[in-house]
């Protein structure tokens, strides 16, 4: 299954008008498209449910075109910010709410292997006033998937979670995702989702999309990008992956390059992990130094920049064998270690540093 949006545009009586907008979604691929509030995300979303009639262009679904096609006939799933639960019904009859009797009661069996995927077929018979947020999430999201949708549109469902929530349900949706190959369009503010849940990355801004690569292309070119918009959404993190070789009592070390590192975290031995590691985590030094971080990696300087607000702090752009960090420190700092381009240095970093935000059940050596 695929999904196409040819010259695409829609004009709105505010004066905000979008596109012309091309793109195209593989099949099983997760496209994360992010963009400033008011930028035309949720607009692209609801001409795709077909909740707006486009102006021109074509909406394309593996070679059919669905652009005149009801909403009924679409058979697209859309999960939103606020799940929009039934508070008077238990959580299964929220999840085949919109099946026939006859696919109820055929499908019983797969909707409680639903739940059970999800981890919440422990509350099938609970209303969801009893849930927390994320549990509720997880039951639009089941009611979504119980209409074994082609195409799912995802609009920042994770946006009003708490952080530990977020982090588990992230690395969830994207297990689940993958398993059902279904092409999702995830729509997104925040860096961490970039990072956990795309196999692509598209960002639109005013109306037009103005960028479109995979993942790994992205997390190459993040920090050389004009738009003031991607230093709000790439804040200079790095994303760094690698394997799971050892794990016991609630640290894990994995394999980068030539380097064995720590995390925080019980994980599978052999499993790929992607980390987000933040600049102000990362101390420099000249020389290796004795101290509770037990992360310490060879690292040559490859660029000095200033921050874009002048507030005395630099971004030191580090390569090391097997992949590159950004680190943070001030002017005044960067003077006291003489540090300059092509000078070796040491990062320094807790296990507490690293934060988890993919799994993977197989690793690509």
């Amino acid at each position: 299954m695929t999904l196409e949006l040819v010259n695409l545009t829609k004009k709105f009586s505010g004066g905000f008008s979008l596109g012309p907008v091309d793109l195209k979604i593989d099949n099983k691929e997760i496209l994360v498209m992010i963009g400033p509030t008011g930028s035309g995300k949720t607009t692209i979303l609801d001409l795709i449910a077909g909740f707006l009639t486009p102006d021109t262009g074509s909406i394309i679904m593996d070679g059919l075109d669905i652009t005149e096609a009801p909403v009924e006939s679409r058979k697209i799933g859309y999960t939103f910010q606020h799940p929009s639960l039934f508070p008077h019904l238990t959580v299964f009859n929220n999840v085949v709410f919109g099946l026939d009797k006859k696919s109820k009661k055929e499908n019983e069996k797969q909707i409680l292997n639903l739940l059970n995927d999800l981890s919440i077929c422990h509350l099938a018979d609970r209303r969801p006033q009893e849930l927390s947020g994320g549990e509720m999430q997880k039951v639009a999201l089941a009611r979504m998937l119980a209409t074994r949708p082609r195409i799912m549109l995802m609009d920042e469902p994770l946006a009003h979670l708490d952080n530990p929530t977020k982090i588990k349900l992230r690395l969830e949706l994207r297990r689940i995702l993958k398993s059902l190959g279904v092409p999702t369009i995830y729509v997104t503010h925040f860096e961490e989702d970039v990072y956990g849940l795309a196999d692509s990355v598209s960002v639109l801004y005013e109306g037009a999309i103005i960028y479109k690569d995979k993942l790994e292309s992205t997390l190459v070119n993040s920090n050389s990008f004009s738009s003031p918009f991607f230093s709000n959404v790439f804040t200079g993190g790095s994303y760094i992956e690698g394997k799971v070789i050892h794990s016991n009592a609630g640290v894990t070390t994995f394999s980068i390059g030539p380097y064995e590192l720590e995390t925080l975290g019980n994980y599978v031995v052999g499993l790929k992990v992607g980390m987000l590691l933040r600049p102000e985590d990362i101390i420099l030094s000249r020389e290796v130094v004795r101290t509770s971080a037990r992360n310490i990696v060879k690292a040559r300087v490859t660029g000095i920049t200033n921050s874009s607000n002048n507030s005395g702090i630099v971004n030191i752009r580090l390569l090391v064998e097997g992949f590159s960090i950004i680190a943070k420190i001030t002017e005044e700092s960067k003077i006291d270690l003489g540090i300059k381009e092509d000078d070796y240095v040491f990062a320094i970093f807790k296990a507490s540093s690293p934060q988890v935000v993919r799994e993977e059940q197989s690793f690509r050596l």
